[in-house]
């Protein structure tokens, strides 16, 4: 008897440390898959422009304190064709997770029309047409914004696609007040008068103007600035174009790149040699009067210099002040959801929280928009300043033109290509190169 008892209570026990680790066991196995359990990765790209990924950093880490489930991974590649190429990579890998959220440069413009047969499709119309991109038009967050920016940025076939962060204006000329004072210098409101800003300015060894020639493109501020004050109707004169009721040699197209070349050989010696991201230093440093440039490089300058005194105003292309009165741009940054994305919810999260007034605000204040939602406080000065030229903000040519396909490079892309003429370019006068452009235009036409 005594022996069966020890028996029992030996198995008893033996069966407790059996179930006893077995507990242990399985506590520490759920433990372990706790702690090695991965957070959701929500995956944003956006090009590099310093003081919108500093800001957007920092809403990051409120967003993750806020949903501490979410790491969120932010990828910046440089501006020019790498981002384009980045969007395509990542949208191309479909449904593998490699992208959440993506920002298109501009907005939901450039479609082809009922008069540009042939054109090719922008990339964005072609995603939102295979069913790549979210539809947002129900979401509560798109209230937030202007009724009527909505329609003009971030709709296409009457639903909502994007969320726009705000507009930019580029056909104008940073200036320094100190130097304009200096020498006496009022605001010029005709090209004429900027004529003889210039001139004051080269008569006292003082440069004028500052184009980043280097990069090329930003050549075109300057162009599509002259284009918005001299064109009486752009719209028009591109759809022209297509029916043939425009040419690229006519007289008003002609005095655009004739002005062209008038600021080219009046730009700072070697400005062909200066890059995008160099001209804003040498303003805020006092080496040059006037630079062409975009309005979203004054926190850029700001940063620079806080103690510089700047404004900002139009390139006066007309004799006619009232034809040089208004900004020109564009409408800049439109975020996107991937519809296959795995995190469709908290991307659906990340662009609510971005769009509550505060953090707009915040944004739009660090990146120098223009705010598409309304009742938004600027704090910049340099945005206050230029408000009475946005009274009557319009698109600029590169949003309006809808390009022909394989067209030759003297029309490509943007189509006006002014840093062909010399002093930047091998072409002499504005009446070869127009040649040149209308013949490329034409070999494009649809058969």
């Amino acid at each position: 008897m005594k022996k069966m008892t020890l028996a029992i209570v030996l198995v008893t026990a033996l069966l407790c440390v059996l179930a006893a680790c077995s507990s242990s066991s399985s506590e520490s196995e759920g433990t372990q898959a706790t702690d090695s359990s991965k957070k959701v990765t929500l995956k944003i790209i956006h090009w590099q422009q310093e003081n919108i990924n500093n800001y957007i950093k920092e809403f990051n880490t409120k967003f993750e304190a806020k949903y501490p489930d979410v790491k969120v991974e932010y990828t910046t590649v440089p501006a020019d064709a790498t981002y384009d190429q980045l969007m395509q990579t990542r949208m191309n890998a479909g449904s593998n997770g490699d992208v959440d959220i993506i920002p298109l440069k501009s907005s939901f413009v450039g479609a082809p029309q009922e008069w540009s047969s042939g054109a090719a499709d922008p990339m964005w119309k072609q995603w939102i047409d295979a069913g790549l991109i979210s539809d947002l038009s129900d979401q509560s967050f798109i209230k937030n914004y202007n009724e009527a920016d909505v329609q003009n940025a971030m709709t296409y076939n009457d639903k909502v696609y994007g969320v726009n962060m705000g507009k930019v204006a580029f056909t104008g000329l940073f200036y320094n007040k100190e130097l304009f004072a200096k020498y006496n210098l009022e605001i010029p409101t005709t090209w004429d008068e900027l004529q003889h800003v210039i001139k004051v300015f080269k008569d006292n060894g003082v440069e004028a103007l500052g184009l980043a020639g280097k990069d090329v493109w930003p050549i075109g501020l300057a162009v599509q600035g002259l284009q918005a004050s001299i064109h009486e109707d752009q719209l028009a004169y591109i759809k022209g174009l297509w029916t043939g009721e425009t040419k690229l040699t006519d007289p008003v197209q002609l005095e655009v790149l004739q002005k062209s070349q008038d600021l080219m050989n009046n730009a700072m010696p070697g400005f062909m040699g200066i890059d995008y991201g160099t001209l804003p230093s040498l303003f805020a440093t006092g080496k040059v009067a006037m630079i062409a440039d975009g309005t979203w490089d004054a926190t850029t300058i700001q940063t620079a210099n806080p103690d510089l005194k700047f404004g900002y105003f139009p390139i006066p292309g007309s004799n006619d002040a009232a034809k040089n009165k208004n900004l020109a741009g564009k409408y800049d940054m439109t975020w996107m959801v991937v519809d296959n994305s795995p995190n469709k919810d908290y991307a659906m999260k990340w662009l609510d929280m971005l769009s509550e007034k505060e953090n707009y605000t915040e944004f739009v204040n660090a990146a120098g928009f223009l705010p598409t939602q309304p009742d938004v406080e600027m704090t910049s000065e340099f945005i206050q300043g230029i408000e009475p030229y946005l009274e009557d903000f319009k698109l600029s040519w590169d949003q309006l033109f809808i390009n022909r396909q394989n067209v030759g490079q003297y029309i490509s892309e943007a189509s006006v290509h002014a840093e062909m003429l010399k002093p930047a370019g091998p072409i002499a006068t504005p009446e070869e190169l127009a040649g040149k452009s209308q013949a490329d235009w034409d070999a494009a036409a649809p058969k």
